[in-house]
């Protein structure tokens, strides 16, 4: 029987996302640290499911759908989190706040009475840790207070950069002494340089992420409105405002020139086809789409925040929040293709080296090393 450790993924969903794709690669990577893994999706859906069976990753479904009924899916958590050794995790790795509040969550009620029900034959209790990926600027009140009343029961909390680690601290109460930083890996042998495109042709921009108020979309269409064609984007995801976006693009008069792509398993290949990558956000934990464009050697302009200026030179980053000073920017970019493609083929060569999913999920093993040795 193998008796290393077990590390418990929690996370609401496998949709396609930055949270999703880390705990996947930790999952499938930590193994060969000497960690047994499993991942557990509270709610069923999402488009990982199939690369997790690919993986060969042990994974198991809370509950099918988020309407199942709540105290269902907390029994099936505490069961999973208490299971009776060896079953039972040594670490309880959470994800996203719905990862982190009911995960949380049973670990409470099992401390002040139901714990006697599932946990009758053991007194070993699993360690909790945090990731957190963004900076959750469009919490409520009362999700803010759920958020933090978890966070600051965590034994240890894992910022993607030195902004969400700050973050973590003010505002959701997190002790410094248990806040640490991991930058976000990428796979670099699955991303492709990119290689000249041949010329004349119209130029192509592309942006990927979740069609969200985060994102930025809306104030990148009125940045385009007012760069001259020719001209065209892809956006590649999906979300709540793809209806309200093709509407303004319909206003604006620039929606012949968009394609709304969907949700795509094939970025890396697309970046290989396109002259500029755009990342309007305006908030970021860190931003994954934009390392990994970087790292294929795109030409990328990337809104001026303070975790994406923990990696991107000042040259590519752009006003937030002025759809002028997008315009300015990308028709910068236009003006010598040439000199923007070499330029961004040097920067790749750092992202590469820097930002490595190996060193990653190295970092990530050594907190469990330390949290285990010291228990």
């Amino acid at each position: 029987m193998n008796n290393a450790p077990l590390v418990l993924h929690v996370i609401p969903t496998l949709r396609r996302g930055g949270a999703e794709r880390l705990a996947l690669e930790l999952c499938a990577r930590l193994p060969a640290y000497g960690y047994r893994t499993k991942l557990a999706g509270l709610f069923g859906g999402g488009s990982l499911w199939g690369e997790m069976r690919d993986r060969n990753i042990r994974w198991i479904e809370l509950a099918s759908s988020t309407h199942a009924h709540r105290a269902a899916l907390l029994r099936r958590l505490l069961r999973v989190i208490y299971a009776d050794p060896p079953r039972r995790p040594a670490i309880v790795h959470t994800h996203l706040f719905g990862g982190d509040v009911w995960s949380i969550a049973a670990k409470s009620i099992h401390r002040v009475g139901w714990g006697a029900i599932f946990d009758a034959s053991s007194r070993m209790k699993p360690f909790f840790i945090s990731t957190a990926h963004n900076i959750d600027r469009d919490d409520t009140s009362a999700r803010r207070a759920a958020r933090r009343w978890a966070v600051r029961r965590m034994h240890r909390v894992i910022a993607i950069s030195k902004d969400v680690g700050h973050y973590a601290e003010r505002d959701l109460g997190a002790a410094p002494s248990r806040v640490q930083v991991i930058p976000n890996g990428i796979d670099v042998d699955a991303i492709p340089l990119r290689r000249g495109i041949a010329a004349p042709h119209t130029p192509r921009f592309f942006m990927t992420g979740r069609l969200e108020p985060q994102k930025g979309h809306a104030i990148l269409f009125r940045a385009l409105a007012d760069v001259p064609p020719p001209w065209t984007l892809d956006i590649a995801g999906t979300g709540s405002l793809e209806r309200d976006l093709k509407e303004l693009a319909e206003r604006l008069g620039i929606s012949s020139r968009i394609r709304f792509l969907g949700e795509r398993d094939d970025i890396p290949a697309l970046l290989g086809t396109v002259d500029v990558f755009l990342f309007p956000s305006q908030w970021e934990g860190m931003g994954l789409a934009l390392l990994e464009a970087m790292a294929a050697g795109v030409p990328a302009l990337a809104s001026d925040l303070p975790s994406i200026r923990e990696y991107a030179p000042a040259s590519m980053l752009v006003a937030a929040h002025e759809p002028s000073a997008w315009t300015a920017a990308i028709m910068r970019v236009m003006a010598d293709p040439v000199l923007a493609a070499e330029v961004a083929m040097e920067r790749s060569t750092a992202i590469r080296a820097r930002y490595t999913i190996d060193r990653m999920v190295r970092a990530y093993a050594a907190v469990y090393d330390d949290i285990l040795s010291n228990a």
